[in-house]
């Protein structure tokens, strides 16, 4: 393999360094480099791709804290917005130049992005508290921990891995969709909605070999109906029920569980026992639920609260492009004019969506994403890309080459750099390790400390405004200004001048009447001013 112009330059270098060549233009010559740029680099000159451009108007160190400080917000799950990130370089600037006039360019932020290769920008997505607190390794580890003793202990084979879980669907709704407008138009275009928001649950199955059994559709109402069995985009035998609110009920669960899942699965069952992983829903927790499975084979194993997000296969693989196939045919309703979608109109809709859906290689990939099959928990590790807490940073290995050659990250690594420079001045060393490394590192670390602490100081300011900002809106006053139907904000605050003046024209209270101690009682007779000398009873 050829060398590259750089390699050999350096090693023209080396041979005219090392006297092996007396001539620069001989050296040149000998390993075929241009002259002018062996001459450069021999005299110190760095080649042009690896030379800072001069218009930057923050320093290279100053452009470190920042990527250091971006990919530790991205770890926490507090990712920065360009728009924050300039405010940030500012920050910097302002207190190296002292310069208050001094600004960075509108698109400053997104040029800064392009040329660090470790950052990029992307559309977040959200995600609630509870489900971000379980991205956890460790709860992670310990499920697949329980599956693979599951799987062991009853000697299941890999294709009897079943998942079930109930969906639901506002019967109205559409998704929102990349469409085509006139050049001109200025703002977003808007799809216009029908109202019904009527709740349908779909209860689905499906098994790590690709296969699905038919669904439960339930629909809300207090008896069925039957124009909801004249649908001929139905097929014969699905299942319909229903319950007050369309949703699932432990009733349904176990009818679900007797009624369709264990005649449809078993003709598909490799092994002698199946298993079911399911979500901590009521309606799988029952004991009725729990003895039909004992007596017939099936090993049931619920996940994490708030993780069916990374370890349910239909969460995974198929109910995302399910809800948009349905949106999608929705929408191709309301462009033909029809704007009132209700059960009928569902279970027309439905069927064709999950056919398009249900697919063999859509429910296996579910599998796979959830580590399932193959059990593969780095799958699913992988895919945690923040903490909600710091993590702890590695202790450094005894003698690292980072401890020597590296920018001390920590009071540990500048301690050691402290101890290296002072053994670099005591002995004589070689350029590597000279006390001018050493001095550079420490230079460069006091820097970044600096300028982290000043992007930290930003941080505390706007933690402490909030902080301000909750003990006043504790310290506002709760009381009732009457039901009127309009009131503006100068009429509320009169009417709150109103009660501060009618308390404090309220009577004091009456000073209390200092507790006088009560005469003595005889302890034989019980009268009050006898002594026990003086009782008659006695």
């Amino acid at each position: 393999m050829p060398l590259s112009q750089e390699n050999r330059i350096q090693m023209a270098i080396s041979a005219y360094r090392s006297k092996k060549i007396q001539s620069k233009s001989r050296a040149a010559a000998v390993f075929g480099v241009p002259k002018t740029t062996f001459i450069s680099q021999l005299n110190g000159i760095q080649p042009r791709s690896e030379t800072r451009a001069s218009g930057h108007k923050l320093t290279a160190v100053e452009e470190e804290s920042l990527v250091k400080q971006l990919l530790n917000a991205d770890k926490r799950g507090f990712s920065i917005r360009p728009e924050f990130l300039r405010g940030m370089a500012q920050i910097l600037l302002h207190e190296r130049t002292q310069d208050p006039t001094a600004v960075l360019g509108v698109n400053w932020a997104s040029s800064f992005i392009k040329r660090r290769p470790e950052l990029r920008t992307r559309y977040n997505r959200r995600i609630t508290y509870q489900r971000a607190k379980q991205e956890d390794p460790k709860v992670l580890k310990q499920w697949f921990g329980t599956v693979h003793d599951a799987i062991k202990e009853h000697g299941i084979h890999e294709d009897d891995i079943w998942n079930f879980d109930e969906t639901g669907f506002a019967m109205g709704l559409c998704t929102t969709s990349k469409v085509i407008t006139a050049v001109e138009r200025s703002e977003r275009p808007r799809t216009v909605i029908q109202g019904n928001r009527e709740w349908v649950t779909i209860i689905e199955c499906v098994s790590s070999k690709g296969i699905s059994i038919p669904p439960v559709v339930i629909l809300k109402g207090k008896e069925h109906q039957a124009p909801w069995y004249q649908e001929s985009n139905l097929p014969p035998n699905w299942k319909l029920t229903n319950s007050t609110n369309g949703w699932t009920t432990d009733e349904i669960g176990l009818k679900w569980l007797k009624q369709v899942f264990d005649p449809f699965s078993k003709p598909h069952s490799t092994g002698a026992k199946r298993l079911l992983i399911l979500d901590g829903h009521s309606s799988h927790q029952t004991a009725e639920f729990d003895d039909f499975c004992k007596e017939n084979a099936i090993i049931c194993l619920c996940m994490p609260p708030h993780t069916s997000h990374l370890l349910q296969p239909l969460d995974v693989g198929v109910f995302g492009p399910l809800k948009r196939a349905y949106g999608k045919l929705v929408e191709g309703m309301m462009v033909a004019g029809n704007n009132h979608i209700d059960k009928e109109d569902f279970l027309y809709l439905y069927p064709p969506a999950r056919e398009a859906v249900f697919l063999p290689r859509n429910i296996c990939n579910g599998f796979a994403g959830a580590g399932l099959k193959p059990l593969d928990q780095d799958r699913v590790l992988e895919k945690i890309t923040f903490q909600l807490r710091t993590p702890t940073p590695p202790l450094l290995v005894e003698g690292s080459i980072s401890s020597a050659f590296e920018t001390p990250q920590n009071p540990r690594q500048i301690d050691r750099k402290v101890q290296s420079l002072q053994r670099s001045l005591q002995k004589k060393r070689t350029l590597s390790s000279s006390p001018v490394s050493h001095i550079q590192h420490l230079e460069k670390a006091a820097q970044m400390a600096m300028n982290m602490n000043l992007l930290l100081q930003q941080e505390i300011k706007v933690l402490r405004a909030e902080g301000e900002c909750k003990i006043k809106k504790k310290a506002r006053k709760r009381a009732s200004l009457g039901n009127d139907l309009f009131l503006s904000v100068q009429e509320g605050r009169g009417q709150i001048q109103q009660l501060d003046t009618q308390l404090n024209e309220q009577v004091d209270e009456p000073t209390a009447v200092p507790h006088q101690r009560a005469s003595p009682r005889c302890s034989g007779c019980g009268t009050i001013g006898h002594t026990i000398q003086s009782c008659p009873s006695k």
